[in-house]
């Protein structure tokens, strides 16, 4: 059987200017879970990341650790079919539009203003846009679709299992949505299910998968055996 390990990158910058550089909080889970692979004596075949700069950066810092500790370490393949969905653009696009149509939205957006919301205020806001956007009630042009998304991270996901096939023991730094397309691999979940799931992985948390095609299961899910309970445990 192959292994694959499905990383979330570290904490980003959630309502900061560039939500894709790493916080001090998002460097600090890096480097845990780097020390912790090196613990655990791992070693991996080949090690992929999305394209962007969260995803990259995680995997340096982990990647970091083991190099200095004199484990192997391969050369990082960025693989775009394993970027996020478009939500931050949906999110920006479809408040405004939503305050403009909705009542009861726009009464929600004006009790302190969007961008003054606490990040728990402005999490539950995004997911209700998400939940729109997923059951098809939000459009927005030049943008991808979520079902377009669907089968862009499930090419993905077929790289994946492709470059790993043999035994081979592999890692990618990624985002949310393509864990939970492996999910909807294992399982099979419906649009809404799978959007649901995404929500619940966390910073640096890592999802095992054991494939042999055309099997593919799940082992782990959303483990962070490298954190302690408390701060350095974030969602966003």
């Amino acid at each position: 059987m192959s292994r694959l390990f499905m990383v979330r990158h570290a904490q980003a910058s959630f309502g900061g200017p560039d939500y894709d550089q790493l916080s001090e909080v998002g460097e600090e889970q890096a480097r845990r879970l780097g020390a912790h692979w090196v613990q655990q004596g791992m070693i991996f075949d080949q090690i992929f990341s999305g394209p962007r700069r969260r995803h990259q950066r995680t995997a340096e810092l982990v990647g970091a650790l083991l190099r200095e500790r004199g484990l192997p370490w391969p050369e990082g393949v960025t693989l775009p079919e394993v970027d996020e969905y478009a939500g931050l653009e949906v999110f920006r696009v479809a408040l405004p539009m939503l305050g403009g149509r909705e009542k009861a939205f726009k009464e929600m957006l004006q009790r302190d203003g969007a961008q003054k919301k606490a990040p728990v205020e402005m999490l539950k806001l995004f997911q209700d846009v998400m939940a729109r956007w997923v059951r098809g009630e939000l459009h927005v042009p030049g943008v991808e679709t979520w079902q377009e998304f669907r089968l862009r991270a499930r090419r993905g996901l077929d790289t994946l299992i492709a470059a790993g096939t043999g035994g081979r023991q592999i890692a990618v730094f990624t985002s949310t949505g393509p864990v939970a397309v492996a999910l909807d691999r294992a399982f099979g979940l419906d649009d809404e299910r799978l959007m649901e799931m995404s929500w619940q992985v966390r910073n640096t948390s890592v999802s095992e998968f054991l494939f042999a095609p055309p099997r593919f299961s799940l082992s782990v899910f959303n483990a962070l055996p490298h954190l302690p309970p408390g701060e350095l445990v974030t969602h966003i």
